[in-house]
């Protein structure tokens, strides 16, 4: 009854207007819309003006590394940007959930901001595992290539709408991975028998059982108890992660494989994104963005000094047999097509956007 009596008022409505309109009577349509539009922007302006929100932060970044400054540096930045109207709660250090528990708070809706290794949203599409996959980029320019690729747009805006995963940025990037051990690694084979701490991404540990090692998957902290006591030969990882958390005292082999390009992505709920006033949402885009930057660029200008303190604790470096390597990882795309169901031509789309990219700009 409400919905005829609503439609019944409507058509009257309509009639009575258009009686007006064949009277003579002209209405200043295109003013009406300026003002209305001034209307809602002050409207908006005011409700902007009026709006809070705190957001927790979590990782699992220790003080020294790079991925804690930039955080640190972030919350500040956005605090200072918005003039306190969004604020970034910041726990390092796996206070909170980290890894795909936090993943799993933004796809859940929670007010909540990550910065995880990207390999743990193939959880929801499985194209992200390629993206970082094995023995793929070589310097963070070529990285930031794909990055900024209608391929990483277009899947980043598939995890939104589909899974209320909103990539923020994807620059946090601190080096590449290498093997770390006490014993000379040159080829695959040099790494059969010894056990690796491997990150809990099932990318990861099957990358480090495809090169030839035993993984085991466990935090950093335990990480190093785990080396102090024998139970792991060493790591997969980065030079910051390295010196930053005291692991070269752990470790003092090198083998420089560069098998994955060490990064992380910040990303939160995008039903949280959405209800931030457009005025405030882009500011915290652009201090996204700004932190992400900051930190690849200040990591990859503090890398020759990283090394020369690693040297002086006793820490050696070798080349290894990079086509050996590449050889051994290629399974792991297979791998990825059939656990994840990613597109199987996707690692070979990389791949010749990568030649091309190294063809314009080597």
């Amino acid at each position: 009854m409400r919905k005829v009596l609503s439609v019944v008022l409507a058509a009257t409505m309509a009639m009575s207007l258009a009686a007006c309109g064949g009277s003579g009577a002209k209405t200043d349509t295109k003013t009406d819309t300026k003002a209305a539009d001034a209307g809602t922007a002050a409207g908006d302006e005011a409700s902007a003006d009026d709006y809070y929100i705190t957001i927790k932060f979590s990782n699992v970044f220790q003080p020294a590394e790079w991925n804690y400054k930039a955080s640190e540096y972030l919350a500040d930045l956005v605090k200072e940007k918005t003039d306190g109207h969004i604020t970034l709660e910041y726990y390092g250090q796996n206070q909170l959930d980290c890894y795909a528990e936090s993943v799993a708070q933004a796809h859940n809706g929670a007010v909540w901001m990550g910065l995880e290794e990207p390999s743990y949203f193939a959880d929801y599409i499985g194209d992200y595992n390629v993206l970082v996959g094995p023995m793929l980029y070589k310097n963070n320019a070529e990285y930031n290539a794909v990055m900024d690729s209608d391929i990483v747009k277009d899947l980043n805006a598939k995890l939104a709408s589909e899974h209320n995963i909103h990539v923020l940025d994807t620059h946090y990037s601190f080096g590449f991975r290498s093997v770390c051990t006490n014993k000379v690694v040159e080829k695959p084979a040099d790494l059969n028998g010894l056990i690796m701490r491997s990150t809990e991404s099932p990318l990861f540990v099957k990358t480090i059982t495809c090169l030839g090692a035993t993984p085991s998957a466990m935090s950093f902290t335990e990480c190093l108890s785990a080396m102090s006591s024998g139970v792991v030969d060493g790591f997969e990882g980065s030079i910051s992660t390295l010196k930053d958390t005291g692991a070269y005292e752990y470790t003092k082999k090198v083998a420089n494989t560069n098998h994955f390009i060490a990064t992380r992505w910040l990303f939160m709920a995008e039903d949280v994104y959405q209800s931030i006033p457009e005025k405030w949402r882009n500011i915290l885009d652009e201090c996204c963005v700004e932190a992400g930057k900051w930190e690849q660029e200040n990591a990859e200008n503090d890398e020759a000094s990283m090394i020369e303190f690693l040297k002086d604790k006793g820490v050696e470096w070798n080349d290894v047999d990079v086509d050996a390597f590449t050889e051994a990882c290629a399974p792991v795309y297979d791998w990825i097509v059939d656990e994840y169901g990613a597109d199987p031509e996707l690692h070979q789309k990389l791949v010749d956007f990568l030649n091309d990219y190294r063809a314009n700009n080597e």
